[in-house]
């Protein structure tokens, strides 16, 4: 996961990883702005006047209960559906933003509000913005939050947008902006964080502790939906031997490239995850053992890196699926794609790991012939290997 231009601009490119720790940001936003909301509209009319002066007629203080409500519905996280808050976590925000909004408008529109009124719902208005600075927003979601905002500026060009004593059609002009690009930078500062703590530095792909996290994640949506899910445990073949030959130096190479090239031939929705070592895990959801096995073994075929002997480095594999499988926790299904790669490993010897397309060591005369013999049964015995 990079940090690219096109990341600040619209959601649907972000990775899983980022989608996960943004939605966590902007919904604890959202409940604190929530509170902050209740807080100030329960005590204000202590200052302004409105519980003993009769307000509790006004459009203003209808307006005022109105946003309290939809301050709690906000606040016990109810706002939206657990679908939405997933696909768009910013909408309870927004409901929040667009009550302050017309709080502002229509209380200015009310001959019964004091200026001391009117300046509270400014101040409400300017400390929702102020949090909006705060969230990790893209720009699309960032105009879609001050929208509402603009256009209660837009109405109130003809008049003042609330009275009282703070002029805000002068200040929110310099202050949205200023919150749109602080919002923004919190969105890079939340990709720079993902990355440090979820991206392995020498592969590039997920850590093994961001990848327990995303598998729980995943198993409990496949639950939900009843759909498949497949896990893939990889090993690549021989490492050992080549730090032992080349050096630890030329190990990080090849792993490097590895992970790159794994991490590039799945899906966008899978998962490639470092076990430790040279071992890797891949989350294949929605696959059952028959597909995913199909696409393990297109992805292993063309080896996934170079060595110095002119072959390419080249991995075991084992599978694992949560329904075919009858498997009920997330980590027995490592276990079994775990024994099923070992179990691979020890089931053949070194020509027929050569003839299956798992190995990158060279073989020669009469066990060359034999291989090329059982190279067109290779699909077969890797079905055979891995169910």
């Amino acid at each position: 996961m990079r940090c690219r231009y096109r990341d600040f601009l619209y959601t649907p490119r972000h990775a899983e990883l980022l989608h996960l720790r943004r939605k966590e940001s902007v919904q604890l936003t959202a409940r604190f702005a929530a509170f902050f909301t209740l807080v100030l509209l329960a005590l204000v009319p202590i200052w302004d006047g409105a519980y003993g002066n009769g307000f509790w007629q006004s459009q203003a203080v209808i307006m005022r209960l109105l946003v309290m409500g939809i301050a709690v519905v906000v606040l016990l996280n109810r706002a939206v559906s657990s679908k939405w808050r997933r696909r768009a976590p910013y909408l309870p925000m927004l409901f929040l933003v667009i009550a302050a909004a017309l709080l502002c408008g229509f209380s200015g529109l009310d001959l019964a509000a004091s200026p001391k009124m009117l300046t509270s719902h400014s101040f409400l208005l300017l400390g929702i913005v102020v949090l909006i600075a705060i969230m990790p927003l893209t720009l699309a979601e960032a105009g879609i939050m001050v929208s509402p905002i603009i256009v209660l500026l837009f109405f109130g060009a003809q008049g003042p947008v609330a009275g009282g004593y703070v002029p805000v059609e002068m200040i929110l002009p310099v202050l949205l902006p200023l919150a749109v690009m602080a919002a923004m930078v919190q969105l890079y500062r939340t990709i720079v964080a993902a990355q440090e703590i979820a991206i392995d530095p020498l592969t590039g792909v997920y850590t093994r502790a961001f990848g327990m996290e995303m598998l729980r994640l995943n198993f409990e949506a496949a639950y939900r939906k009843r759909s498949p899910l497949t896990v893939a445990f990889v090993d690549l073949d021989d490492f050992k031997k080549i730090n032992d030959q080349f050096g630890h130096d030329y190990g990080d190479r090849i792993l490097e490239e590895a992970g790159r090239n794994l991490a590039h031939r799945f899906r966008s929705t899978d998962l490639v995850i470092r076990w430790g070592g040279e071992e890797f895990l891949v989350i294949l959801p929605d696959l059952t053992l028959a597909r995913a096995n199909e696409v393990m073994h297109r992805v292993m075929a063309p080896g996934l890196a170079d060595l110095a002997n002119g072959l390419t480095q080249q991995a075991s594999y084992g599978l694992a699926e949560r329904i075919e499988d009858v498997i009920s926790q997330p980590h027995n299904l490592i276990d079994l794609a775990d024994q099923r790669m070992y179990d691979a490993k020890k089931r053949h010897d070194r020509e027929q790991i050569v003839a299956d397309g798992l190995s990158g060591r060279k073989i020669s005369g009469a066990a060359a012939t034999t291989s090329s013999a059982r190279a067109a049964d290779a699909s077969k015995v890797v079905n055979q290997t891995v169910n």
